[in-house]
């Protein structure tokens, strides 16, 4: 692909995403939904305008646009703000994993009858959400209140628990596959990831704050935050930490920390082009002839997995004592699937290469669905809980 093809590239997924999200728009559903559709409808599976090559060229836009929704994810998590719903946070986290985890393990092993290894990675991997969509629709529909701050701590949460969980997971079915005992390195081996990504969060976000001391105009504080956003993600991926989790925990100091927190919102003069080429990409990277193939084993993972969100979060949002809108509405928000999914594809790939093949397949079509309906869901939630204003 010559130079000049990456331009013309680009404007495409620019001009059409945009379309493509102010079409949904009319139609009241998400602008993420109409982003994703157009990049399914120019990827390889359908009219193939967007070439896989290209899509790869430009992985930098993806990991920038993960980067600013982790960076605004921990902004939004001002403990003063979350004294009052921490309960609720991890109640509903761990209940919500564990529902989603046993739902899809019990639909795979005992429904599907695939082997007990696979049913168990199948069972994890179904506990990753996707922050990215869920940030998307609560910015698009300026959503605030208890409800909305709940649904980004839980996300936030998520995101930890899975990757400390999948660790251990993957332990047993290593055991499982090529006998050994299980030992303390083979289940601390994630927790090093989830407290070293911890660790670099808080070193550059403490670096953060201290730059910004210099730092006047809202045009340099944006080209700060961005370069940031970037360092911990090429740190993150340069020593096999979570850009994910370090942007998420450099976002909590700033806003816990710095005297301006909403700096964050500066995001808004950039986000709505990254957003566009950003999920527009994702689409492209949808797999029809994945979803095709594996239609039936898809169907019954996405509802296992729906099923088992929506009713931990019931669960947890009881045995919480949450309010309402959280225990009724907040599992709807859930359902989106992407971004950790592909990370833990791909250690699955490099650790589990007798098992990759059907797991990659069914883990791929429920990403193509949970992407599309994903979004849905969520904007139902926050229009439901009355905390979306537009």
């Amino acid at each position: 692909m010559t130079v000049y093809q990456q331009p013309l590239g680009i404007a495409l997924i620019l001009l059409l995403g945009l379309t493509g999200g102010l079409l949904v728009k009319k139609i009241k559903l998400p602008m993420v939904v109409g982003y994703v559709l157009i990049g399914l409808v120019l990827s390889p599976s359908l009219l193939h305008i967007i070439p896989e090559q290209l899509n790869n060229e430009l992985e930098i836009i993806k990991i920038l646009g993960l980067s600013m929704i982790a960076l605004m994810i921990g902004g939004e998590l001002e403990l003063k703000r979350l004294k009052k719903i921490a309960g609720s946070v991890v109640w509903v986290t761990i209940v919500q994993v564990l529902g989603a985890f046993v739902v899809v393990f019990v639909a795979m092993y005992y429904l599907l009858h695939l082997p007990l290894t696979i049913s168990l990675l199948l069972g994890v991997m179904s506990t990753a959400t996707a922050p990215a969509a869920t940030v998307a629709v609560i910015r698009e529909y300026k959503a605030k209140g208890p409800f909305t701050d709940t649904l980004l701590g839980v996300v936030a949460l998520d995101d930890a628990i899975c990757i400390i969980f999948f660790g251990v997971v993957a332990a047993i079915v290593g055991i499982l596959t090529k006998g050994g005992n299980l030992s303390l390195f083979s289940i601390a081996e994630p927790l090093k990831e989830v407290f070293g990504s911890a660790l670099l969060g808080v070193l550059t976000g403490l670096l953060l704050i201290f730059v910004l001391r210099f730092i006047n105009t809202r045009e340099q504080t944006l080209a700060v935050l961005l370069g940031f956003a970037l360092l911990n993600s090429g740190i993150a991926n340069a020593i096999n930490f979570s850009l994910l989790l370090v942007n998420m925990v450099t976002g909590f100091v700033v806003a816990n920390l710095y005297t301006k927190p909403e700096i964050f919102q500066y995001f808004e003069d950039v986000e709505l082009p990254v957003y566009v080429v950003f999920f527009t990409l994702a689409g492209a990277s949808l797999r029809l002839d994945v979803l095709a193939a594996n239609w039936f084993a898809a169907a019954i993972y996405v509802l296992a997995r729906g099923f088992g969100k929506i009713g931990g979060v019931f669960l947890g949002a009881i045995w919480g004592k949450s309010g309402k809108n959280v225990r009724n509405y907040l599992g709807l928000a859930m359902l989106p699937k992407a971004g950790v999914t592909i990370g833990l594809i791909l250690l699955v790939q490099g650790r589990f290469p007798e098992l990759a093949m059907i797991i990659t397949a069914i883990e791929l079509a429920a990403v193509t669905v949970c992407e599309i309906i994903g979004p849905m869901g969520t904007r139902y939630a926050l229009m439901s809980s009355g905390e979306a204003r537009s």
